[in-house]
């Protein structure tokens, strides 16, 4: 006779147990879905704030609307594209100048300041937002002034910008004509020793930021005779490409440009429309620059205290001789020698303070009372005052003025803002020089 199978019975107290466990079991479960759920989260909202949110960060704000990290970061790097270029084509310079001692000194100090541009992030992270801001202000405003730019424009410049001129070469700009001033009266050759001369010394001021240009490489030998001064780099004459070397010459570029920075071509393009508006507005500006302004033609003697600013006007008031008084205890070593100079200068090129006092002297050889500037105190002597025409130097110097009194003007209206922690730290540092280029 089979053996009957005995039903186990399961008390409710196991049963209770055993739905205990499961309700554990999978409370469990989810909290592990849930944590792993939650950290794949993370990871995923770390990589979108990376490479996508932070991108979007605005860095400046032009009447409201943003420019964002990701396009402070394109322009960094086209930056630094720029600079080593730019440090390339020295050091080939250097190469071909290797016989000159003065010539590598010369080219060894610009490659060091290029370097030093390049190395100086933040810097370059300032100058390159500037340059941003600056363009979207000229975008907003185009319309308002009248100026555009067509897209026919900005290819012709891109082809300048390579030598090639489909239309023609430019025509040379003419010098500028010697023009005449008044000679010395009686007063004047009295109070001025006769190997002086009134020659300005002007400081430049910065003009805008220049042409985006690819910088170019020496192709030909340059004359041995020939030793570069420290105002002017040695550059071969280059030979205007036909289309096919500009076609052949701009794909090289952009590829290269491409492969460095990330900038497409319309993003070059960009950066050439930025310029051409820039370069419209100047021309306007320009046509608000006089061709000739009052100025005057002074000396000084600067001492470091007001004391002794006064003993030597009281020197000079007793009759002792200003040039002997200068070469004695002038602090200004540029011109003491020669009785303190400053040649003709007109409003704006020296600083306020004393620009004020020589401009509020109105007799030749009327000498002001001690002016205080940050250089310390000067006695100032009237040598002269008349309208002068404007040198083509002074007159772009007044142009770059005007042009930043515009740009500052539109940054407050347009209520300009910058957020400069959000960027300081998230600057590329690529594209970099290449291996052995400073040996």
């Amino acid at each position: 006779m089979a053996k009957r199978t005995k039903t186990k019975v399961v008390s409710r107290r196991q049963q209770s147990r055993v739905e205990r466990e499961l309700r554990n079991r999978r409370l469990v479960l989810w909290g592990t879905l849930s944590v792993i759920a939650l950290t794949v989260l993370i990871i995923v909202y770390g990589l979108l704030d990376q490479f996508v949110l932070q991108q979007q960060r605005p860095v400046a704000r032009v009447a409201g609307n943003p420019i964002s990290l990701a396009e402070l970061q394109k322009r960094v790097k086209f930056e630094r594209y720029q600079l080593i270029q730019s440090i390339t084509t020295l050091a080939q310079y250097k190469q071909l100048f290797n016989f000159d001692p003065a010539s590598q000194a010369y080219f060894d100090a610009q490659i060091q300041q290029s370097v030093s541009a390049l190395n100086d992030t933040n810097a370059l992270g300032s100058k390159a937002l500037d340059a941003l801001i600056e363009a979207r202000i000229l975008e907003h405003e185009a319309a308002s002034l009248g100026i555009a730019v067509s897209e026919e424009e900005i290819t012709q410049a891109i082809q300048e910008a390579f030598g090639y001129y489909p239309h023609g070469t430019p025509t040379p700009i003419p010098t500028n004509t010697p023009y005449a001033t008044a000679t010395l009266n009686a007063l004047q050759r009295t109070l001025i020793p006769p190997t002086a001369t009134p020659t300005a010394t002007l400081t430049p001021t910065e003009g805008p930021t220049s042409t985006p240009v690819p910088t170019s490489t020496p192709t030909a030998t340059p004359d041995s005779n020939v030793t570069p001064t420290p105002t002017e780099t040695p550059v071969p004459t280059p030979t205007p490409l036909t289309e096919e070397g500009f076609r052949t010459s701009y794909t090289q570029y952009l590829e290269g440009l491409t492969s460095a920075t990330g900038l497409s071509e319309a993003d070059l393009r960009a950066l050439f429309k930025a310029f051409l508006l820039r370069d419209r507005l100047m021309k306007k500006l320009e046509a608000e620059i006089p061709y000739e302004e009052e100025q005057v033609w002074a000396r000084h003697i600067l001492v470091k205290t007001e004391e002794e600013a006064k003993r030597v006007l009281d020197r000079l008031t007793a009759g002792e001789d200003w040039v002997k008084i200068a070469a004695e205890v002038s602090q200004d070593t540029s011109n003491k020698d020669r009785g303190g100079d400053l040649g003709w200068f007109g409003r704006g090129e020296m600083t306020q303070a004393f620009e004020d006092a020589a401009f509020a002297l109105t007799e030749i050889g009327q000498i002001s009372q001690p002016v205080q500037t940050e250089y310390g105190w000067h006695i100032i002597q009237l040598l002269g005052r008349e309208v002068r025409p404007i040198s083509a130097d002074r007159r772009q110097q007044l142009l770059n003025q005007k042009y930043k009194e515009w740009l500052d003007g539109k940054k407050t209206e347009l209520k300009v803002e910058r957020y400069d922690s959000v960027w300081q730290s998230k600057l590329p540092a690529e594209p970099t020089l290449p291996p052995g280029i400073l040996q």
